[in-house]
């Protein structure tokens, strides 16, 4: 699914709440809840990412706010600012650990203290996307992703190695790295990338960066495929396919 970019920019606008997710589902059917759900969540990680040091700058003042009476929830709705994240700055600023709130946040009926475990259990009933439930939906998604490119290559008697037996050899690994080159449009394919994402600028920059031009200088040329579609004016980027999932009715050189 390709998308207009001044669409997808209106879409992703339009995302600024969870509660929109089904309000613009409903009056765009032609997409799955999924799609919108997708999107709401790559804009909340990126606001996190982007205002997570200046939150933690005012821990001092969080902290006295918490310790006055006013709860994780209720600061976290006067920062715009995801639950969980912000109990994370606040608690690990004090005698609780990255351990200790990992165990908190992933079992809070553990907490002796009645206060601290009922606002652990309203932070993550208030996160979608940073609560334990957040983060296994989003796993899901990945594996769900992964489970039908390799059911597409299965098919087709494609052999591979998967990235779970290259990560015991080091470096950075693709999904599937294919035993032989398959070509796709004339294009060389060695390596198959699968991403539960949306594929806009940022996106697909991030992930070059990070991944995909190391695959192509490890492997050669190489795909990856956007589950949850791409806009429609990507730049070009030499030795990377980068494409959606109607790639895999599309014509192959097997």
């Amino acid at each position: 699914m390709l998308i207009d970019e001044t669409q997808y920019r209106e879409i992703y606008s339009k995302l600024s709440s969870y509660s929109d997710i089904e309000r613009l589902w409903r009056k765009d059917r032609k997409r799955s809840k999924e799609f919108y759900l997708v999107i709401y969540t790559q804009r909340t990680i990126r606001e996190v990412t982007a205002r997570f040091q200046r939150i933690k700058s005012r821990t001092p003042h969080l902290t006295r706010q918490w310790r006055s009476g006013k709860s994780l929830l209720q600061i976290s709705r006067d920062l715009d600012f995801a639950p969980v994240m912000t109990a994370f700055i606040i608690l690990t600023s004090q005698e609780y650990g990255r351990n200790s709130f990992r165990k908190m946040i992933n079992d809070p009926r553990s907490i002796e203290d009645i206060r601290l475990r009922q606002e652990i259990i309203e932070v993550r009933e208030n996160d979608p996307i940073y609560s334990p439930e957040g983060n296994l939906v989003q796993r899901n998604r990945g594996l769900k992703g992964e489970e039908r490119m390799k059911k597409w290559l299965d098919q087709r008697g494609i052999r591979y190695r998967r990235e779970e037996e290259l990560r015991a050899e080091g470096g950075k690994t693709p999904d599937f790295l294919l035993e032989k080159p398959i070509y796709f449009r004339g294009e060389e394919i060695n390596w198959i990338e699968s991403k539960a994402s949306f594929g806009d600028l940022k996106e697909v920059k991030k992930n070059t960066k990070k991944q995909l031009s190391h695959y192509r200088e490890l492997f050669g040329p190489g795909m990856v495929i956007y589950w949850f579609g791409l806009i429609d004016n990507l730049p070009v980027e030499d030795g990377i396919v980068i494409e959606t999932e109607e790639v895999l009715k599309d014509h192959w050189d097997l």
